[in-house]
């Protein structure tokens, strides 16, 4: 059964808010009663990629401006999981609150491949971030505009996204923060934090662009 039909919109960082948000609020391994923090996503795809948006509002602000591929998970921080079709092997993209990213593929946590820098680079310069530290309470509010362009996916063929199936996570971290936490979309199991459990990921599909011939875009994989 498909859990997220993932809509066609034009790449523009202002037409996410129109978009659908969803709630990130498992949290499996909470120690108290009360969620740690407040996490919501919307995500699209266009003719170039796909558009995530991240939404987080938590009581602890402390990051670093890493290396990419370095430890953004220590930090306020935000993850995507994604998997092509029937693909054994998924992708996982990390972003902190001050734009550092890492992105990797592979069959799980431990047998995972870098993305290459070259292309990390090029994602680094299409994050977008605003922050509040102004709000009731003393919380913090921050959004950060990701667009992923399809040369990102780098170990896949994907010549478009229309019809195209996947299973996919988005979670919330913060490994090394004052009292650490770790949210996510689907609901998840095990004795520790672990979000690298593809068997969990939620089935969607990509909308066909509207008015886009059917034949124009195959990637060799079937919608769910």
């Amino acid at each position: 059964m498909t859990l997220l039909s993932i809509p066609y919109l034009p790449l523009n960082t202002q037409s996410t808010e129109k978009l659908p948000v969803h709630k990130i609020e498992n949290e499996p391994w909470r120690t108290g009663r009360e969620l740690s923090c407040a996490a919501a996503f919307s995500i699209s795809h266009h003719d170039e990629g796909i558009q995530l948006r991240f939404v987080v509002t938590e009581p602890y602000l402390r990051a670093r401006k890493r290396k990419i591929n370095g430890d953004v998970h220590k930090d306020n921080c935000v993850e995507f999981f994604i998997a092509f079709g029937d693909d054994a092997n998924y992708y996982n993209f990390e972003f902190n609150c001050l734009g550092s990213l890492k992105g990797a593929y592979g069959k799980n946590r431990y047998h995972r491949k870098f993305i290459p820098l070259g292309l990390m680079r090029a994602l680094a310069d299409n994050v977008f971030i605003d922050i509040n530290n102004r709000l009731p309470g003393g919380n913090i509010r921050w959004e950060i505009i990701v667009n992923l362009p399809l040369q990102v996916f780098s170990y896949s063929r994907l010549s478009c996204l229309s019809e195209t199936g996947c299973a996919v996570n988005f979670a919330k971290c913060g490994d090394a923060l004052p009292v650490p936490h770790f949210l996510s979309w689907v609901e998840l199991q095990g004795a520790k934090p672990d979000f690298h459990q593809p068997a969990y990921f939620a089935k969607a599909v990509f909308e066909e662009k509207p008015y886009w011939p059917i034949s124009y875009c195959k990637n060799g994989s079937s919608p769910w």
